[in-house]
């Protein structure tokens, strides 16, 4: 309750203030129930939602189709034997941004799927004495299902609700668990293309979708506190919103990143959010789809996509010893090189060196390097060093052959 209302309050008579205030309260505004357990009682709001909900332009229930490929290749190898449908979506609100002793968790949602419905569960702590019987819940729920989605998760949420279970003396494998963090592969795809990362700036930029009266992240800790103090849960509202929201552009996200996986030139933009697949089939050890992805990244119109691109296929065709599909991408970087870029010609240089054994032409590549440097107003650098050395190898390697030849 803001100053104004408060003061408002001085105008009225007892019996009207009690029924502001309780026309304010958390079941009235939002309206739940109440779960008890051996340990207490907590809020409970749930809301359900069918199969062919659309949030983000995507329908929730294809989150259901996606393979446990496609989940591993998300959440790493200890995903492999996860199933769509034995997920549990989970997002927390606490009562600090950082983590850390006396953080709580005062709002945990979980979303899951049940019988072909997209159930959003929320537990609120109306006080601070209702912990232990919100963890309670918790780890029957989680207890139930195989894994995790979240975002942020493995850095946080997880990690926050371990501390919290440990406090209250609750025993759980909450960090054992599989827990496919969106975060991760959502960085490799849209790091580059996108100035933020945050599960709000997807969701608005690669989803599309846009909030009404969002609250702001930042403020949530200080609504809690707010509320705990008049029982005015007009800004709670919001920010149980704000966390059904989160939970629902989780499920979109994850399907948008399967359709990438599952048709990288498809279904995306065929420049950074294809370089940003390649990346995680590389880290995820799938080279053949590594490949497929780096070897499109080099038509695009984009130079500095190309450029990457063909950074991660010269080095792989390197170690597979392929050194003539690494040579024709370097040369045809070359030949786009806007004037200043010298990767691709170390590379050209390295290979007529110790491959080719060309020393004249690794001599004519190396001094075209270090003409890229003078262009561009470059004279002191580790990389311009290290041409300055390699010329001078060369130099000495082609007197030396040049000796041979007059003594031949």
């Amino acid at each position: 309750m803001d100053l104004r209302s408060k003061l408002g309050l001085y105008g009225l008579n007892p019996e009207q203030k009690a029924d502001i205030r309780k026309e304010r309260e958390i079941d009235v505004l939002v309206p739940g129930y109440v779960q008890s357990n051996d340990n207490g009682s907590c809020y409970v709001i749930e809301n359900k939602y069918p199969s062919s909900y659309i949030h983000g332009g995507i329908s929730l229930g294809d989150a259901l189709a996606i393979s446990e490929d496609l989940l591993a290749t998300l959440g790493g190898a200890d995903c492999k034997t996860l199933e769509a449908d034995k997920l549990l979506y989970l997002d927390t609100e606490t009562t600090g941004l950082s983590g850390g002793a006396g953080t709580l968790v005062f709002l945990a949602g979980v979303g899951f799927f049940e019988d072909g419905i997209f159930v959003v569960r929320q537990y609120f702590l109306r006080d601070y004495d209702e912990e232990a019987a919100m963890l309670t819940e918790l780890k029957g729920l989680f207890e139930k299902y195989q894994g995790f989605v979240t975002f942020n998760g493995k850095a946080f949420d997880i990690n926050l609700l371990e501390s919290r279970f440990i406090t209250n003396r609750i025993r759980t494998a909450i960090k054992d668990k599989p827990n496919v963090d969106l975060l991760y592969p959502s960085r490799k795809v849209w790091g580059l293309k996108l100035e933020s990362c945050r599960l709000g700036s997807l969701e608005e930029n690669v989803l599309g979708e846009y909030r009404c009266d969002d609250i702001p992240g930042a403020m949530i800790p200080a609504v809690y506190f707010k509320y705990l103090d008049d029982r005015d849960a007009t800004d709670i509202k919001r920010v149980i919103r704000h966390n059904e929201m989160d939970i629902l552009s989780m499920v979109s996200l994850m399907v948008k990143l399967a359709s990438m996986l599952q048709n990288p030139v498809k279904e995306t933009d065929g420049g950074y959010e294809l370089l940003g697949v390649g990346k995680i089939f590389e880290a995820t050890g799938q080279t053949d789809s590594m490949l497929d992805c780096f070897e499109a990244c080099t038509d695009s119109e984009c130079y500095s996509v190309k450029s990457q691109a063909v950074k991660r296929l010269g080095g792989l065709y390197k170690r597979k010893g392929e050194y003539d599909l690494a040579l024709m991408h370097w040369k045809a970087m070359e030949l786009e090189n806007p004037g200043f870029e010298t990767f691709h010609l170390v590379e050209i240089a390295k290979y007529y060196e110790h491959k080719a054994k060309d020393i004249k032409t690794a001599l004519e590549i190396v001094e075209k390097a270090l003409q890229n440097y003078i262009k561009a107003g470059i004279s002191s650098s580790s990389r311009l060093a290290d041409l300055k050395k390699r010329r001078e190898r060369l130099l000495k390697k082609l007197e030396r052959e040049i000796e041979k030849h007059e003594i031949s």
